[in-house]
């Protein structure tokens, strides 16, 4: 080795020095930030919904809710239909409702459906919105072309309800994914536009549907509506699971001031019904809601109709009702967030309540200028539960998003690297990350998600069996000067409904040794 204080030999090169260390480059748009809030809850930030699906967050809501409203018209359209289709087919009104009872039955039931088939790989949400679409178009052209009952009966009602429900709800569970951020746009966007869609074909349906023209105009129907439902789905995918938008940092959301703080974890079906009364109160509260919004949309037609009252007066009645279901879906979404759901919802119920009770006393001889304004505060109030109580159920007991295995991620961009979390051979979080897709739960995590949201969607259900069910037993028994007592009594329903409301607790969470079971205490927290 040559000396140090010699300089170095002719020929010989002194070596470069070491190169400084290069800039930390920032990762690429795919990767992943596995992250938990204050309260445990996970989160996998990133990558852009560009990234994942070539569109932007605003064109896959937009589509998703042309859907949603072309779908819309065989809940909102069918009472206004009604008259139409007995004259057509020559049906009493127990043949004509019967094909709406099986569909809000069985639509209502499906509310967990799509969620179920895509956590087990068997449907995506763009493939459920299509093959919705095409089950709801046969539905249409159904009813327009077929008088036997049974046949409308299995038509529009098995297979349009089957149709509807996976449209409508993989809707909802595809706008919730990629929204985790915006609660309005998340749980009010997809019922307005349910409700909306309707909205301008509802004269059309009352004043210009004469029975010679059922067969053409529910084929033309039938088409727009499998046209934009395949517009609407065709290619859609679902977030990843646990996703959240890059450049918002969930834990920041998580400490944000607001009137109903998230839940604090995400309970499993058992856990929540051992957690108190709440979750069977919103049940009921969603059946109460829903039998006299169903009851109120396919009756009232025939009622005013019964009642002496003219075609235009009946068209303006039935759209100022859908019109206000679908806008107060979205503005009592929003009005929640600032004033609290259960208020909100207790308000909303109580002056449905008041509201159906004028709408009755004002049938017979009241002014138009009258009824529409009532018929504007019942859609309003009818419609708006069905958010609200979504709402109310995440609020409590989670969104099925932040705890599990995750072993049902979407589109499967969980395995990438992130900052609080390396990178394995089968993807997903490092120490504090989430579980990756053959990591296990955490102890006391639910080792399955419930989707008590959607459980709790599904007592509509309930509604439509009584709703439709106490319309076909009203048109076929009662005198038509019975009809506005019979209506008048409908409004206790949604008084009931609001003292559930009113009495809606968030359970308190109560961890036990030493299996860290979460179960009702003696007290509870407020909403």
């Amino acid at each position: 080795m040559f000396p140090r204080h010699l300089p170095p030999p002719a020929g010989r090169r002194t070596p470069p020095p070491p190169e400084a260390p290069a800039t930390p480059v920032a990762p690429p748009s795919t990767a992943t930030t596995d992250v938990r809030d204050w309260r445990g809850r996970r989160y996998t930030v990133g990558p852009s919904a560009r990234k994942l699906t070539g569109l932007p967050r605003s064109a896959l809501l937009l589509r998703a809710l042309i859907a949603a409203a072309a779908v819309g018209v065989l809940q909102f359209g069918y009472g206004a239909a009604v008259p139409s289709l007995m004259a057509a087919h020559d049906w009493s009104a127990a043949q004509a409702l019967a094909p709406f009872l099986v569909w809000a039955l069985v639509q209502g039931s499906f509310a967990p459906v799509p969620r179920l088939l895509r956590a087990r790989g068997l449907l995506g949400p763009g493939t459920a919105i299509c093959a919705g679409a095409a089950l709801c178009a046969a539905a249409l052209y159904t009813v327009g072309h077929f008088s036997d009952p049974p046949t409308a009966v299995v038509g529009y009602g098995l297979l349009g309800g089957v149709g509807a429900g996976l449209v409508y709800h993989s809707c909802v569970d595809l706008v919730g994914g990629w929204f985790p951020d915006r609660h309005t746009v998340r749980l009010g966007a997809v019922g307005g536009a349910f409700a909306l869609g309707a909205v301008p074909l509802l004269p059309a349906l009352a004043l210009g549907l004469s029975p010679d023209s059922l067969a053409a105009a529910a084929t033309l129907l039938s088409l727009v509506v499998l046209v934009l439902g395949l517009a609407g789905g065709a290619g859609q995918r679902g977030a990843p699971e646990r996703w959240w938008p890059p450049g918002r940092d969930p834990r920041a959301a998580a400490l944000r001031r607001s009137a109903d703080p998230p839940a604090a974890r995400d309970f499993s079906a058992g856990q929540a019904w051992a957690s108190g009364r709440s979750l069977p109160a919103l049940h009921t509260i969603v059946a109460l809601s829903g039998t006299v919004g169903l009851f109120t949309l396919v009756a009232l037609p025939l009622v005013l109709l019964g009642l002496g009252r003219s075609p235009a007066e009946v068209a303006a009645v039935i759209t100022a009702f859908a019109l206000a279901s679908g806008l107060g879906r979205l503005a009592a979404s929003g009005a929640a967030e600032r004033t609290g759901r259960r208020r909100t919802l207790t308000v909303l119920l109580a002056a449905t309540a008041l509201g159906q009770l004028a709408l009755a006393a004002a049938l017979p001889s009241g002014p138009l200028t009258l009824l529409v304004p009532l018929a504007l505060v019942v859609g309003a109030g009818t419609g708006s539960c069905y958010p609200l109580t979504r709402a109310i159920t995440e609020g409590h007991f989670g969104t099925g998003q932040h705890s599990g295995t995750g072993r049902h991620s979407g589109t499967g961009w969980h395995s990438g690297t992130g900052q609080h979390g390396g990178a394995g051979r089968h993807g997903g979080a490092g120490r504090r990350g989430g579980a990756g897709r053959r990591g296990r739960p955490e102890r006391g995590d639910p080792e399955r998600s419930a989707d008590l949201a959607g459980l709790v969607h599904g007592s509509k259900a309930v509604g439509g069996l009584l709703g439709a069910g106490g319309a076909i037993v009203l048109l076929a028994l009662a005198p038509a000067g019975s009809y506005p007592l019979w209506l008048a009594a409908s409004a206790l329903l949604p008084a009931a409904a609001a003292v559930l409301a009113v009495r809606l607790r968030r359970p308190l969470p109560i961890r036990t040794l030493p299996n860290r079971v979460w179960t009702a205490g003696p007290r509870s927290a407020p909403m």
